[in-house]
């Protein structure tokens, strides 16, 4: 039996698994001892690998649609002249962008740039990916605090901070990595902490729980910030150093007070004072949220507010601490590179015509074929 170690394609944890292989065929998976991301362990999914297309034969050829509605098999080269025709076709009789393309969050960075590359650019159509529905919020709220679409952590800050937070995540049963570096932390006194409206199988481990009602994380974390204001757990220099606008999201949550807080989030003004204690009293605090936040009501401003705490207190670029939204799927970074920023590196704007020329220069491609737009919002 020959075992190939490859890379898991389920989430972005990207563990790493060997697959033993028999005859051509994937027999069984089995998590490779020593990978430092996950070192021997996988979840359910991971381990299933060696099941997938056991039950259902995938065709091997493409199939077209018949007059008849019958399914004709064809060759590939024929599918492929068909598909380009039909998008020529479609788009001489009714416009550039009456054809458009979808992707997952499941290729591979370089099959996202072929296909990114064909439709933003050569065909100067549409292009969005699932990732928008589960990560468009969270790449909105980082690239709009920070000028860019990128979590700054490793996982090896959950083995370092003392003080974690989990918003809207339940890493016990959805990121069983993840939650293998938390119970790796070995920090004198560390504090789990979890703000979720369900007592979800992560806040059952967790030191403390906040149930509070749907909706209201914004209020909390606005309430937060004007508690730690107004007692000066503050990092002055910090702000004065690397923010903009402190004074102005000072003023603005001024209006959000305790008992506003508690009126609205359904915890207790107690509750609420001891989390303020909590991430007062950190050393090295860290924020982590997914899908209950991205998904969630005012989900790009609730990030951003995380994201807030964590810079007003200083707790952001170094080890242990951040705003740190947890992704899904193991590519989500590069659906999104590849869709609505194509071939523009670092944020560039597609209005500007010198930013065009300059993207152009850099990988030889005709300046007609760079995308002159954003995609749809």
């Amino acid at each position: 039996m020959k075992r190939v170690q490859s890379t898991c394609n389920f989430c972005a944890i990207d563990c790493n698994l060997d697959f033993c292989v028999e005859d051509g065929r994937i027999v069984r998976t089995i998590p490779t001892k020593g990978y430092p991301v996950n070192d021997g362990f996988s979840c359910i999914k991971g381990l299933s690998l060696s099941k997938q297309q056991t039950t259902v034969k995938p065709d091997a050829l493409p199939r077209i649609r018949q007059a008849d509605g019958t399914m004709k098999e064809v060759s590939w080269d024929e599918g492929f002249q068909y598909v380009a025709d039909k998008i020529k076709e479609l788009q001489a009789r009714y416009g550039t962008e009456s054809v458009a393309g979808i992707s997952t969050g499941q290729l591979t960075l370089e099959e996202f740039a072929i296909f990114g590359h064909v439709m933003r650019n050569y065909l100067q159509t549409n292009v969005d990916g699932n990732t928008r529905l589960c990560m468009a919020t969270a790449a909105v709220g980082h690239k709009q605090t920070f000028g860019y679409d990128a979590p700054g952590y490793t996982l090896k800050d959950l083995e370092l901070s003392d003080t974690i937070i989990f918003i809207g995540a339940n890493p016990v049963v959805a990121h069983p990595i993840v939650w293998g570096r938390v119970r790796a932390n070995k920090v004198p006194g560390h504090k789990i902490i979890v703000i979720d409206p369900r007592k979800s199988e992560t806040a059952m481990n967790a030191d403390y729980w906040y149930g509070l009602k749907p909706r209201t994380d914004l209020v909390l974390m606005y309430t937060i910030a004007n508690m730690l204001i107004e007692k000066d757990w503050i990092d002055h220099k910090f702000i004065e150093e690397h923010t903009n606008k402190f004074d102005e999201f000072a003023a603005f949550v001024k209006d959000f007070t305790l008992d506003r807080g508690a009126e609205t989030t359904g915890l207790s003004g107690e509750q609420i004072t001891e989390l303020v204690n909590l991430i007062h009293n950190g050393k090295a605090v860290s924020f982590w949220w997914t899908m209950g936040v991205n998904q969630g009501y005012e989900a790009v401003r609730t990030a951003q507010s995380i994201i807030n705490l964590a810079l007003m207190t200083g707790n952001i670029g170094k080890p242990g601490t951040g705003g740190n939204s947890i992704t899904g799927q193991c590519n989500a970074m590069g659906s999104r590179l590849f869709s609505n920023t194509t071939c523009l590196f670092a944020g560039g704007d597609f209005a500007d015509e010198k930013e065009r020329a300059r993207i152009a220069e850099l990988t030889g491609i005709d300046i007609d074929h760079v995308a002159k737009k954003p995609t749809i919002p």
